[in-house]
């Protein structure tokens, strides 16, 4: 059944209270057992309700309110009304409403003339026990000037939907999926709100954002997390397509969280990283395009930290198990990495087929002692591509790249162009008895390519003892060693393997420091950079 609201007193003349007349027609569309009830074009004044929680306009079951297009039909909180609206539009939150909804309309909050008390935009959600609002679906609607949230849907609801909408200018968070389970945001905007585009938050779960645009916000465009509350985490959320860029703050926040993916975004020109994970479990960022991000401080690309929770749980949650593949993550700015695993616990980070490059001071740095990248991949330019301590693949591309595997045996590919081949530490690369260890480079040119060895204390090339380096040929004449024949007590000599007969390699194809001091071997691979 359809009802206008005009044939219940309602004037939509920008300057009556309509919230009386509006109300009348959603209950009697309620009580008939359901239908629309439509909101001609116009301007919709309402006030709100006694307390806060009353909100401006109640919803009920099986009840749809239908405007006459966004910016056509506004609902706009009166002038000076200066009290709390949780919801301009909502449905109680002490009862189960279900197959509800809004679209084709705009919800202002008119913040300009209510300095006093917070408006929110739209509401919903059941409070209590294992109950549910379900089935609720938003379009076409435009929530803005709200001094709160522009939508927040802020308790259990199984099944809500909000497509094709747009919040901007509000308060807080233009899109909040609080406590969602089997919902969806999609092809959304969020622009100009005072903190993030969208907030993923409160136990939501199963949750999809497809296709959501969020720019010039105040923080992050997307943040998924827990909340500053000990709740259980949000998990299983898919982020598909979509933008995020010119954030104050990150471009995407992964915090708290687990069995999240984020896939098909193209995020850019945010203030901090594009891509922060912190104390989230799980991740898989993938065929993303991120890039000059790092707007505003020194920051990474995409950064994996930990998360320090003491204030509220006691606990320091590790980011574990990130995927990172078929990314495009470049810079052209003061990013300090690509990518950065800090050392702080988070670890089994995976890097497999990304096209990176830039990072002032160096494209990747992994530091879980299990964590790979394989292969690690640099672009056209000129890439530093550092490992971490597992067994890994870097290749350079074109350009003149700083490749440093780091511990582990590790597979060297420089590329086009002059390359140069660093080791940071001697158990990099090692030889035992029963073991080998050592790295290879797989693609030397002599007289163009040079190996870095200055941080080893060596002082240049001789027969292998009191501090040189041999050179020596297979018989086969197929691969070239250059070692040291000295042995640390637990048995490991230094030790690198060259694809090919170099034979007449010489000094000038190498870096020494003469000045050096030796260096033992300790058996864990330095940080690239101390200080993080």
């Amino acid at each position: 059944m359809d009802f206008n609201v005009k044939d219940f007193g309602a004037l939509g003349d920008g300057v009556s209270d309509d919230r009386a007349a509006i109300q009348a027609a959603i209950d009697a569309a309620h009580a008939a057992g359901g239908g629309t009830v439509h909101l001609p074009a116009g301007e919709y004044r309402v006030s709100g309700g006694e307390r806060g929680v009353d909100g401006a306009l109640m919803m009920k079951s099986n009840v749809y309110l239908a405007g006459a297009g966004m910016g056509e039909t506004v609902v706009k909180l009166l002038d000076g009304w200066n009290g709390h609206v949780n919801g301009m539009i909502r449905s109680s939150g002490t009862e189960e409403t279900h197959d509800f909804g809004v679209r084709d309309l705009t919800l202002d909050g008119n913040r300009d003339n209510n300095p006093e008390g917070t408006v929110f935009g739209f509401y919903t959600g059941y409070k209590f026990g294992d109950g549910a609002d379900r089935n609720v679906i938003v379009e076409r609607v435009e929530a803005r000037e709200m001094s709160g949230y522009g939508f927040d849907p802020h308790a259990r609801t199984v099944n809500l939907v909000i497509r094709d909408s747009v919040a901007h200018d509000n308060g807080f968070v233009g899109f909040v999926a609080d406590h969602q389970i089997d919902g969806a945001f999609e092809n959304n905007v969020a622009y100009n709100n005072d903190l993030h585009g969208f907030n993923v938050v409160t136990s939501s779960h199963d949750f999809t954002l497809s296709d959501n645009v969020a720019y010039g916000n105040g923080a992050a465009g997307l943040v998924v997390q827990r909340g500053s509350y000990d709740v259980p985490h949000a998990y299983n959320i898919r982020i598909d397509g979509g933008s995020y860029h010119d954030n104050a703050l990150e471009g995407v926040l992964i915090k708290l969280s687990h069995d999240v993916t984020l896939q098909n975004a193209h995020i850019y020109d945010n203030g901090t990283a594009g891509v922060r994970i912190a104390g989230a479990q799980d991740v898989q960022l993938l065929d993303n395009r991120i890039h000059d991000n790092v707007q505003n401080g020194t920051y990474p690309e995409v950064l994996l930290q930990a998360f320090d929770d003491s204030g509220i749980t006691g606990n320091v949650y590790e980011t574990l198990n990130t995927l990172i593949e078929g990314n495009l993550i470049t810079t052209s700015g003061d990013a300090t990495y690509i990518v950065q695993e800090r050392n702080d616990g988070s670890d089994y980070t995976t890097l497999r087929d990304n096209g990176i490059s830039g990072g002032r001071i160096a494209s990747v740095q992994l530091s879980g002692a299990h964590s790979s990248s394989g292969p690690l991949r640099g672009t056209d330019g000129n890439d530093t591509l550092i490992g971490g301590a597992a067994n890994e693949q870097l290749l350079g591309g074109a350009g003149a790249d700083l490749l440093d595997g780091g511990a582990g045996r590790d597979r060297l590919t420089g590329g086009e162009e002059a390359d140069t081949f660093r080791f940071s530490a001697r158990e990099d690369s090692y030889r035992t008895a029963s073991e080998n260890f050592a790295d290879r480079i797989l693609d030397f040119e002599a007289g163009t390519d040079r190996i870095d060895l200055s941080a080893l204390g060596f002082s240049g090339l001789g027969n292998g003892r009191d501090g040189t380096l041999a050179v020596q040929v297979n018989s086969a004449g197929t691969r070239t060693y250059l070692k040291s024949f000295e042995a640390n007590a637990a048995g490991e000599r230094f030790e690198i393997a060259l694809e090919g007969n170099h034979a007449g390699l010489d000094e000038s194809s190498l870096v020494f420091d003469d000045s050096a001091t030796e260096l033992a071997l300790v058996g864990s691979a330095p940080q690239t950079d101390p200080s993080v």
